[in-house]
């Protein structure tokens, strides 16, 4: 009550000085910064983004998620794509199914998966790797020069028309085939005669850098330690056509499969944040990626630390990289949009997300259904969209009395908005300051048609500093403006 008795006495002293006035606020196009959550930075940056996306001019609400197959306990989905033919190798507790093709064997909760000469070769260490050709899935019949068995192999690898298996959490030694061979003799590559590597290896990785003699496809062995080992050549049996190009020092990789493309860069998430591969050869465990990553390094390595597990994903069209975190059964993203080269957030439950042909789409976490990223938003789900500003002052006003968002929707939707003030952020002041409108059109449209939402939304806000929360529960929704009214 004191702090309501407070505010009517600013808000009468406020109306003495002279009336509102309508001014644009700025949208946050440049996407969220997780440190502006306590911190006063411009408003082109948010505190909280979750569930939007910012085009560089504007602010929509996430593609909607549509399930295009039914529940199952499927584990995995590998895509398979080779001569025209598209389709998903989809693996269970107890077989391996490819259109009609159906092998039974055990397999783990994630499989590795590499392509060559027109097959997919998977490897999850608890059976032989599995082949498929586009029509039958069968055992690849692999022995090791060692003795090994095949079937402890959880990596694998196609380098140089080579594939390449490996243990993760075993000897730090690998296994090569010949060229372009699905079966046969695996070598043995004994990496610890090296020396000063420590840990086991966590993945190995193809990438595309100059070494010194202009650009190649190196081999890149990351360890659990965050040692990457680099090799260049075509064939490590051969000392004349294989050596040792560079050996650096970054951070330890996160748990999962926290790798992956972006150009031909190489990303990963680590226990430092994300780190840049190429960057990483030439400056060690200063290569973050700083540039970039700096909106969400915070809130990502307070998440590494809690543990959970990492994917890294691009978009098929390379429009975004999904960062894809798993933490007591409960799924969250963090997304970089390339276009505007902003963050968000985004509550979709995947637990694992894969290309096939030009479409994006994800295992759901619980029951194992295909999720599709339906952008033309003509699905049921409506998504709830959250905006936290950062924190503002207002030089020459007193306060804040009226929002006025101009949305773009398909239908009447609902908004919640709060303004805060002085940085207090407690229950009571939330629950002093929250409020619900149904926003209504002037023109009710037909249901796909897109209509224009104006409504002006009373506040009554006073103090020196405050943050704007806002959000917005729609099939579609994308704001074009904001005015607030000042006092």
């Amino acid at each position: 009550m004191m702090r309501q008795k407070q505010m009517r006495a600013q808000r009468a002293q406020a109306g003495r000085r002279g009336t509102a006035r309508d001014v644009p606020f700025p949208l946050p196009l440049k996407g969220l910064f997780s440190e502006a959550k306590n911190a006063e930075v411009s408003g082109a940056y948010a505190a909280e983004l979750k569930n939007w996306r910012s085009s560089g001019l504007s602010m929509e609400t996430r593609p909607q998620s549509d399930y295009v197959s039914g529940v199952s306990n499927l584990l995995q989905r590998i895509p398979y794509e080779f001569s025209g033919a598209s389709a998903y190798i989809e693996t269970y507790p107890g077989k391996v199914a490819a259109g009609s093709s159906i092998l039974f064997r055990a397999f783990n909760d994630f499989a590795d998966a590499a392509y060559i000469s027109g097959h997919a070769v998977i490897a999850d260490g608890r059976d032989v790797p599995t082949l498929y050709d586009g029509t039958e899935l069968s055992e690849a019949a692999f022995t090791a020069s060692d003795g090994t068995d095949p079937a402890s192999f959880d990596g694998v690898l196609a380098h140089h028309d080579r594939l390449i298996f490996w243990k993760r959490g075993g000897p730090l030694d690998f296994y090569y085939g010949d060229v372009g061979a699905i079966t046969g003799e695996l070598e043995r590559f004994p990496l610890g005669r090296l020396g000063s590597i420590t840990g086991s290896i966590a993945d190995i990785l193809s990438l595309t850098v100059d070494a010194g003699h202009g650009m190649n496809d190196t081999l890149c062995i990351v360890t659990t330690t965050g040692q990457m080992i680099l090799y260049e050549g075509l064939d490590p049996g051969d000392a004349t056509d294989w050596r040792l190009v560079s050996r650096v020092k970054a951070a330890p990789p996160a748990s999962g499969k926290p790798f992956t493309q972006v150009g031909s860069d190489l990303w990963m998430v680590t226990t430092s944040g994300i780190v840049s591969v190429t960057e990483a050869l030439r400056r060690g465990a200063l290569a973050l990626v700083s540039e970039i990553s700096r909106p969400v390094a915070d809130a990502i390595l307070k998440q590494v630390q809690a543990g959970g597990d990492w994917q890294l994903h691009t978009a098929a069209d390379g429009s975004q990289v999904i960062i894809n975190h798993i933490l007591d059964g409960v799924a969250k993203q963090w997304i970089f949009h390339v276009e505007s080269r902003s963050w968000a957030a985004a509550d979709y439950p995947a637990q694992r997300w894969h290309n096939l042909g030009t479409d994006t789409q994800f295992t759901h976490i619980s029951d194992g259904r295909l999720g599709h990223l339906n952008r033309a938003a003509t699905g049921d789900e409506k998504v709830t969209a959250v905006w936290h500003s950062s924190w503002f002052r207002l030089p020459r006003a007193q306060g804040m009395t009226a929002l006025i968002p101009h949305i773009l929707a398909r239908a009447p939707l609902t908004v919640r908005v709060a303004v805060l003030t002085d940085h207090d952020t407690t229950s009571v002041d939330l629950e002093e300051a929250w409020q619900t409108v149904t926003l209504n059109p002037d023109n009710d449209g037909n249901g796909s048609e897109i209509i224009s939402l104006n409504d002006r939304i009373g506040i009554d806000a006073v103090g020196s500093a405050f943050q704007i929360r806002m959000e917005v529960t729609a099939k579609w929704a994308e704001i074009v403006s904001l005015q607030v009214s000042l006092q």
